[in-house]
């Protein structure tokens, strides 16, 4: 086998010890969260124009 076999070998049994699908999964899901939490301040900003816009702390989890 070539090197380069081998590291793809190694980095996809690393990958399956550590629950790789777990780790996207989750990011996946913060980012969506995250995306959500911008379109709802979007919203919110858009039906009430005449309040000053203030920063928030986002609860992701």
């Amino acid at each position: 086998m070539r090197s380069d076999e081998l590291q793809i070998e190694w980095l996809l049994e690393h990958l399956k010890r550590h629950q790789a699908g777990k780790h996207a999964r989750n990011t996946v899901k913060e980012g969506l969260l995250a995306s959500r939490a911008v379109i709802d301040s979007l919203i919110d900003l858009l039906e009430e124009p005449s309040r000053t816009p203030y920063a928030r702390k986002i609860d992701i989890s």
